[in-house]
């Protein structure tokens, strides 16, 4: 049985070795997307107007009267004074064609007392200038910018991977002989010497020391990439977990959605009364639209720092009527473990010390591929050589 889980290790680590370097690397410098992006764009969120800010819904049909061709479908409206307003917005379908506009997907951020648009760019666009570094960063991330859902599909096969791969390497660490606890002890140790044996000692030690981490990062990837395929249905076999709405609208025909009447003040307005009345005392940060499946979903709170996830309410796009509500700390087993893997995912579940815990464990990440893609060439090295010596003997 070891010897296969010897396989096992080797060929998934090498199969992922590579995407998990990756996106450990972009994951560090993730977990202060917002602090990064603001440092190197202090352009894009310093709002100077003071005063009154406006509604939500003039910002939206500012940018929308001034790019007709473009639609928001996207926004953060902040909380906090001398902070701007966020505006993503994709094209409009040609009535003449029924294809979609030649633009591309745009993000402005408008100062939310005055309505003037302080900067714009282009989401998704590659790679390192000031303005495109996190966007990319988050792209490639999640889905290596492969086209369609691929991307997820693909990071989201490593992410099962892994997370079989934290157990198998585990079990590997464990002594065969005894005494258990004084053999399995030196595993945990850095012992140096030469090169082969630090990389070893960093590998297994490393990941000993930090597979409490390293687990629920690799569960939570997996949530993130593939929550109905997989994530709901496992987690549902413990405690039940309901299809959240986009999951239950995209299983209605297309003639059953209805159309576009709500705006999005409105739908800002009856997020605030349902709010209010669930005792939800977070102002609203978020508010989308989603053109496919014709619902808004409004969330309360700023950037995921609530640990226990952020509280969303979702509207009917046509009358309004409540569709759904995923409220922090609240629901079944399942769906509270859930609404707790983004949080978990980016560190904030515990505040900033979270955030740089995940930072270190991203370059980790990025050192254990290293290291085990060595181990494993120095390993082949030595039975080509051990091959090469009998034949010549």
């Amino acid at each position: 049985m070891r010897h296969l889980y010897v396989l096992l290790h080797r060929y998934i680590g090498l199969a992922i070795a590579l995407f998990l370097a990756l996106a450990g690397i972009t994951g560090s410098l993730l977990a202060f997307q917002h602090e990064i992006d603001e440092w190197l764009n202090p352009a894009f969120y310093q709002a100077p107007a003071q005063g009154q800010a406006l509604p939500p819904g003039t910002l939206v049909d500012n940018v929308q009267a001034q790019y007709p061709r473009l639609q928001v479908w996207y926004m953060e409206y902040p909380d906090e004074p001398g902070h701007s307003a966020l505006l993503a917005a994709v094209p409009r379908n040609d009535p003449a064609t029924g294809e979609p506009f030649a633009e591309k997907n745009t993000v402005f951020y408008l100062d939310p007392v005055s309505g003037i648009t302080l900067g714009q760019r282009y989401w998704g666009e590659c790679c390192f200038s000031r303005e495109n570094f996190m966007p990319f960063m988050l792209e490639f991330h999640y889905t290596l910018t492969l086209p369609g859902n691929w991307g997820l599909l693909l990071m989201g096969v490593v992410a099962i991977l892994w997370v079989i791969d934290c157990f198998i390497s585990v079990l590997l660490t464990l002594p065969r002989a005894r005494p258990f606890w004084s053999k399995w002890a030196t595993a945990w140790k850095i012992k140096g010497g030469h090169a082969y044996r630090l990389n070893m000692d960093i590998h297994r030690a490393g990941g000993l020391w930090l597979w409490l981490l390293l687990l629920p990062v690799a569960v939570s990837s997996v949530a993130m990439n593939l929550p109905s395929q997989v994530f709901k249905p496992a987690v549902s076999l413990f405690s039940p977990v309901e299809p959240s709405v986009y999951e239950a609208r995209g299983r209605l025909p297309k003639e059953q959605l209805g159309e576009t009447r709500l705006s999005y003040q409105q739908a800002y307005e009856l997020a605030q009364a349902e709010g209010r009345r669930l005792g939800l005392t977070a102002a609203i940060g978020e508010l989308y639209y989603s053109f496919e499946y014709n619902f808004y979903g409004a969330g309360f709170g700023q950037h995921d720092t609530d640990a226990q996830g952020k509280s969303w309410l979702f509207f009917h796009g046509t009358d309004g009527r409540l569709l759904g509500k995923e409220i922090a700390g609240q629901g079944t087993l399942g769906e509270r473990f859930y609404r707790l893997q983004l949080p978990i995912h980016g560190g904030r579940i515990i505040g900033t010390t979270g955030q740089v815990l995940i930072a270190v464990l991203g370059v980790m990440i990025a050192v254990f591929s290293g290291t085990g893609v060595y181990i494993w060439w120095r390993k082949l090295q030595a039975r080509r050589s051990g091959r090469a010596r009998k034949v010549t003997a």
